[in-house]
């Protein structure tokens, strides 16, 4: 429990175990409707603005002292009632009321991180996000200069305030694209005892906070459980739990618990893959993409209107990421006719072109272009999906497919009949599935003899 000026100012901070008598439950739509409503003036209302008011300025606060406002784009399905099949998908869109939750729920991690360290100093489970390197924000400097913007990386402050200067009049989801860029140049934020690092390495860079924890939500993180025990300890109510009562322990804890941060993210990378896939699984659609990275033989595309990535190949051979080439060959054009079919990477204006093909294709980040997204099937019923640029298989065609050299994607799989072939794979036939070979009696026999001879061995 926090008592506050109406500036956001903390004038005393305590810790309870209480009973909260809840007067009403809101989504974040419903709430937001309610902060929108300037006739909204009954008590919930008046309760409901007057938090979001200090809400404000403790974000103000926050973004003074250096905090960044970063991006990592969601995609959100609208699943059907029936069959819980996703009958609709868009980019998941944050409301002031998911922000004004979220300074308070901040607001307690760090107010709870102070009280337990000052009881338990040698292990406390704590949450620190580590200083990025300057060399680390190369790419997304270079990928600004491109557009005549400059980036300062000296300190989370300096971040910040050039992040907020990234806009471009006619591009409006250009600043939202910096920072997706500028979070994947991160280090990952990462659970700790606080015994077994120094003092000054507490920091939580990204929040630009000194100290840092998860308490907030015990229902879907164990590290929020193990601090509510060690909340529990500090107040008296419970004992110390043994599986944190040395250092040691409570670092074996955290270690296991990054773990297991790690496989769950990558879960939900794959819920949101399986998902989507379902979703294009009967649609062939073409919407407008932006070019993210460029890599030696191919582009990473980002679909703002569903909140999805995925890459494009352009070119055999190459494949480095754009940022490692970069990095190691600012300024010099990697590739080139004789090693990766005529396309040239320029790894200081991240740009990919072929002057030997008809039109001379040429991809730069942050180019606008139409991507065509569907579902692709193999013979073995193998899916996948797909997106490919419009039009780069029809120029193909008409000149030297030996001389463009494009993969089997977008431009040597349209040369020779690949148009018919990519809608046989989307719609295969009942003619078109490989029949298995009839094995004889005697293979087997000889083949159960070789698995006995294997297992005797």
């Amino acid at each position: 429990m926090w008592e506050m000026t109406k500036e956001g100012e903390i004038v005393d901070t305590k810790f309870r175990k209480t009973i909260i008598r809840s007067k009403a439950a809101f989504a974040y739509g419903d709430a937001q409707k309610i902060l929108d409503d300037p006739n909204a003036k009954d008590e919930k209302a008046l309760g409901l603005k007057g938090l979001n008011s200090l809400a404000k300025k403790l974000r103000k606060k926050r973004m003074d002292a250096g905090a960044l406002t970063l991006a990592s784009p969601q995609i959100k399905f609208v699943l059907n009632e029936d069959t819980q099949k996703p009958q609709d998908a868009e980019m998941y869109q944050l409301k002031e009321a998911n922000a004004m939750v979220e300074e308070f729920m901040l607001l307690a991690n760090i107010s709870v991180a102070k009280k337990i360290l000052k009881h338990f100093p040698s292990f406390s489970v704590l949450r620190r996000h580590p200083r990025p390197s300057e060399s680390q924000f190369d790419m997304l400097v270079r990928a600004a200069k491109i557009k005549g913007l400059e980036i300062d990386v000296s300190s989370s402050k300096k971040l910040a305030e050039s992040l907020d200067r990234c806009i471009i009049k006619g591009f409006p989801y250009f600043n939202t694209l910096i920072r997706v860029l500028a979070t994947r140049c991160m280090t990952q934020a990462i659970y700790f005892s606080s015994g077994s690092v120094p003092p000054e390495e507490y920091q939580h860079y990204g929040l630009a906070t000194p100290i840092y924890t998860h308490f907030t939500s015990p229902i879907r993180r164990y590290a929020d459980i193990l601090v509510h025990r060690l909340l529990a300890a500090s107040l008296g109510i419970d004992p110390v739990p043994k599986t944190l009562e040395s250092e040691e322990k409570s670092k074996t804890m955290c270690e296991h618990m990054n773990h297991r941060n790690r496989m769950a993210q990558q879960v939900g990378r794959s819920s949101s893959a399986l998902f989507t896939l379902l979703f294009f699984r009967e649609k062939d659609v073409i919407e407008e993409g932006i070019v993210l990275s460029v890599r030696k033989n191919g582009i990473r595309v980002f679909i703002p209107k569903f909140g999805i990535e995925g890459s494009i190949a352009v070119a055999k051979g190459g494949g480095g990421e754009a940022e490692k080439a970069g990095a190691s060959s600012a300024g010099k054009k990697s590739g080139g006719e004789d090693d990766n079919n005529g396309w040239i990477f320029d790894g200081e204006t991240l740009i990919l072109s072929n002057p030997t093909l008809p039109g001379s294709p040429r991809y730069q980040i942050f180019d606008r272009l139409r991507v065509r997204i569907y579902v692709k099937r193999s013979e073995m019923r193998r899916e996948w999906l797909e997106m490919e640029i419009p039009g780069t298989g029809a120029a193909a065609e008409k000149g030297d497919a030996k001389k463009g050299g494009g993969d089997a994607k977008m431009v040597s799989s349209t040369a020779g009949g690949g148009k018919k072939r990519a809608a046989a794979a989307v719609s295969p036939s009942k003619d078109s599935k490989p029949k298995r070979p009839r094995r004889t009696s005697a293979k087997k026999k000889g083949t159960k003899k070789t698995k006995k001879r294997q297992r005797g061995t």
